[in-house]
């Protein structure tokens, strides 16, 4: 008996161990993707949050994370990226566009390559985008900006806008939702726009030559992040803090002097780091070929928005910059 049950046991241990290796060999790890992302420029705080974003979405839910772009605000520079990228074969590429149409034909060769293209911050227009993360309402984000300066002018005066590049998206859409909040304002005055690039002494040296050139002028609109900084600058260089406001789109770093200064009273942003973070996630949806809810829970963001018609994910509303917040680090 003894031996036969010793037969027995043998039996068993040994199916035992032949289905654990047909489970061993029918289970496969999940697979790593790789998601890069091209912003308008690297070096600057704004797409540095976004990059630490992605870095964490990337930590957590267990891809790889590319960051890399051009040093200046090139559209031929970024492609130049996104080219290599899809050479690279990774599994998605992404940009923040610094323009709407000229990189379509990137993201028909992607598509062709069976790589998912998507973008963040700044849209691109080919409809063979897969993704659109879009950081805020883009007219709520025009129209934020335009009550804040239009307050702070008292409802009159020449009003100054100066913006990065001519062809960026997402910068030109905020403009026009600027335009058309100013009509609420009949007493400002919008004088011809102009353009800096990504660059804050090049702003500070626009808008120096418009206060020499406007001596009415009483609001400067800055649009992106490095310009309102240059704005502010050429205020304090001209003496004319309590005579000229200052607002635009910019986050907490790049601000920060100018709003402790009193130069800037507020500005209007979003978090760029979440925006990083769901730029991840939503390509990895992609990839992994899950459908978007109308409305998505979001593991370390919560419910998060899909527009199915412009297959946008939507972070939320605009954030308002001002000294109660400007500690916030990013």
């Amino acid at each position: 008996m003894k031996g036969r049950f010793a037969k027995i046991a043998m039996t068993l241990m040994a199916a035992g161990m032949v289905t654990g290796l047909l489970s061993t060999a029918s289970y496969a790890a999940p697979r790593k993707y790789s998601i890069a992302f091209v912003p308008k420029l690297v070096g600057i705080p704004y797409f540095t949050a976004m990059q630490v974003g992605g870095q964490q979405a990337a930590k957590r839910f267990g891809v790889n994370f590319i960051y890399e772009g051009p040093t200046t605000a090139s559209v031929s520079g970024q492609a130049e990226y996104v080219t290599s990228l899809i050479n690279q074969h990774v599994d998605a590429v992404g940009v923040s566009a610094n323009s709407p149409t000229a990189l379509n034909p990137l993201v028909a060769k992607a598509r062709h390559q069976k790589i998912v293209f998507y973008a963040s911050d700044s849209n691109v227009s080919s409809p063979l985008n897969q993704l659109w993360v879009e950081q805020a309402r883009s007219q709520a984000i025009g129209f934020d900006a335009v009550d804040i300066i239009a307050k702070q002018m008292h409802g009159s005066g020449q009003l100054a806008i100066i913006s990065a590049g001519p062809t960026a998206t997402n910068l030109n859409t905020w403009i026009k939702y600027m335009e058309i909040r100013l009509k609420k304002y009949p007493k400002i005055k919008l004088l011809p726009i102009q353009y800096a690039g990504e660059s804050v002494t090049g702003a500070t040296q626009i808008a120096s030559r418009m206060i020499a050139a406007y001596p009415n002028l009483k609001g400067f609109i800055g649009v992106a992040s490095t310009i309102p900084p240059g704005e502010a600058q050429a205020v304090i260089e001209a003496g004319k803090q309590k005579q000229i406001a200052v607002t635009g789109v910019s986050d907490p770093n790049t601000i920060r002097p100018y709003v402790n200064d009193g130069v800037i009273k507020q500005a209007v942003l979003w978090n760029p780091v979440q925006l990083g973070y769901l730029t991840v996630w939503g390509v990895l949806q992609v990839l992994e070929h899950h459908k978007f809810k109308t409305w998505n829970n979001v593991p370390g963001l919560g419910r998060i928005e899909y527009f199915p018609s412009r297959k946008m994910l939507l972070l939320g509303p605009p954030l308002i910059i001002d000294k109660s917040n400007i500690g916030l680090n990013f």
